[in-house]
């Protein structure tokens, strides 16, 4: 079957991306983590490719990965080979999320959700159900778009004509969200819960170097498809993309943070239940 957001052969997420053409870094979850005891249950929802649940499992974590689709997550467990360390590793899948969590009977020490909330009608209420399974002293940690970014305006742009043209969008795979780092988060606090720390990554310069060329080819590429003219867009601009253009813009990017981190890319998320 053909699989899409492949990321198994990228870095876990957990300690970064390679994405625009930059091997990006960070290190605000491995700091959590590090707190938490080998053995613990960890949940991971939306795990796509199942990148962070091998990460996991091979810290020590007795993982449960939840996704949309059994047939896609046993292709994607297929890929790896998993550590024999005595963790477990579960799989969930359902069309629902909310009734995905409700088949779980038990809480979790660490839950990541990644690159999942934005696919969602109401995360606020996602996240309600998500704070269930976790335990009183435990942590979610989330990664979400940043709603200002060409890349967002432009995937926004793209959901209204596909449901004006009634256009098929594959379930799980359009942005439904389109929301700044202060929207994000109130969504948290809405849903009961604490931002323990934030942070912005994929710098703003970089980002909008990458939209700049691939949504013109990407979009043109579809066109070309239509007519029958076979074209690999994603492909042409993944080589311009990581042209040596990047470790300037990256440069670029380091030295402007402090003026431009509310037009970063992407939101990187520690949170804890209110109480906590």
């Amino acid at each position: 079957m053909a699989l899409t957001f492949d990321r198994s052969a990228d870095v876990s997420k957990l300690e970064g991306c390679n994405t625009r053409g930059i091997e990006y870094r960070w290190s605000i979850f491995l700091d959590q983590i590090a707190h938490i005891p080998r053995g613990c249950d960890a949940l991971d929802v939306g795990a796509g490719s199942l990148r962070e649940s091998f990460d996991l499992v091979g810290r020590g974590f007795n993982v449960t990965s939840l996704d949309n689709d059994a047939n896609t997550l046993a292709s994607y467990q297929a890929k790896y080979s998993w550590p024999d360390n005595g963790t477990t590793h579960d799989l969930v899948a359902t069309g629902d999320l909310i009734d995905a969590l409700r088949q779980i009977d038990k809480r979790f020490a660490l839950i990541i959700c990644f690159d999942a909330l934005e696919h969602l009608e109401d995360p606020t209420c996602a996240l309600r159900a998500i704070k269930e399974k976790l335990t009183h002293d435990g942590l979610i940690l989330v990664t979400v778009p940043n709603g200002r970014t060409l890349f967002e305006l432009a995937f926004r742009f793209d959901l209204i004509i596909a449901r004006a043209t009634k256009r098929y969008l594959r379930p799980g795979e359009p942005h439904l969200q389109r929301n700044s780092p202060e929207r994000w988060k109130a969504i948290i606090t809405d849903a009961g819960l604490k931002v323990v720390a934030h942070d912005m990554e994929i710098g703003f310069f970089a980002n909008t170097f990458a939209a700049i060329v691939q949504l013109p080819l990407t979009f043109g590429g579809r066109v070309l498809r239509k007519l029958g003219i076979r074209v690999n867009a994603l492909d042409l601009s993944e080589r311009i993309i990581n042209g040596p253009q990047a470790t300037v813009l990256d440069r670029l990017d380091k030295r402007t943070k402090p003026l431009l981190r509310g037009l970063y890319g992407w939101n990187l998320f520690v949170i804890s239940k209110e109480s906590s």
